[in-house]
């Protein structure tokens, strides 16, 4: 499992990749969840026998917690095809966001994912790549990340383990959607320099040379130029915009679909 976050020794990838987010599989209702996983089979499909590299920046599954003998049920369509893509050689990374927190080596065992806590450098098809999920990056957000490390501790992941799963994930729902209620709707739109993963673009790029930031969490589709020599890149949801992100090998810098 990979829980790296270096930026001296970029992981170096070649190939075609596609970058998806914030899906919040089984965000109700249901039958909306499901149908947003066969889209999301529909778009893997449609990448061809050309896709090398699978990216997904987090929060894809609205919860996530995995028992010793227990996992999540459901996402059969998505996890055959998951599978099915690692018998063909694409490799799956999996970025951690605030939603799923707590995977562990479910996907590693069951389709050879690498997984990612921390935003990582890597080299894509040549270029330095900032990717991850990008939650708490930038600006004060004390509160955010002192939650997040409570979430975090190894002692309250295992307290939490002990309550039973009809229980923990019923929890975990309505602290989901207690966190959706209190969104500022104002804060689903770009806010150019105000945004808290740009100042934090801006802050590395002044010490460390990246070609593109290609982040999630913010629900937001973004292409924004930081630089002439550099582009900042959210992948936005897969629950309301249906967007991502392609590079291929003949691309001149990462594409954002809409």
């Amino acid at each position: 499992m990979k829980r790296t976050a270096t930026i001296s020794d970029p992981i170096v990838l070649h190939g075609n990749c596609l970058f998806v987010s914030d899906a919040h599989f089984r965000t109700p209702p249901d039958a909306f969840s499901e149908e947003r996983e066969w889209r999301l089979v529909q778009l893997l499909k449609d990448q061809g026998a050309e896709l090398r590299h699978l990216f997904f920046l987090g929060d894809i599954f609205d919860f996530w917690f995995e028992y010793r003998d227990v996992a999540p049920r459901g996402y059969v369509t998505l996890f055959a095809f998951l599978k099915e893509l690692n018998r063909q050689g694409v490799e799956i990374h999996y970025f951690t966001g605030n939603h799923d927190m707590w995977v562990e080596d479910y996907f590693t065992r069951t389709f050879g994912a690498r997984v990612y806590r921390e935003a990582q450098l890597m080299e894509i098809n040549g270029r330095r790549c900032f990717v991850g999920h990008g939650d708490g990056l930038g600006g004060r957000q004390r509160k955010y990340l002192f939650i997040k490390r409570v979430f975090n501790s190894p002692v309250n992941q295992r307290l939490y383990s002990m309550l039973h799963p009809r229980h923990s994930f019923a929890i975990a729902r309505y602290c989901s959607q207690s966190s959706r209620d209190s969104h500022d709707e104002s804060m689903l739109q770009f806010q150019g320099e105000n945004e808290y993963q740009v100042q934090f673009a801006r802050g590395l790029i002044a010490t460390t040379p990246i070609d593109y930031f290609i982040f999630a969490h913010r629900h937001v589709p973004m292409r924004y130029e930081l630089t002439p020599d550099c582009t900042f890149f959210n992948t936005g949801d897969w629950l309301s915009h249906f967007s991502y992100i392609t590079f291929g090998t003949g691309d001149s810098e990462p594409v954002l679909h809409t």
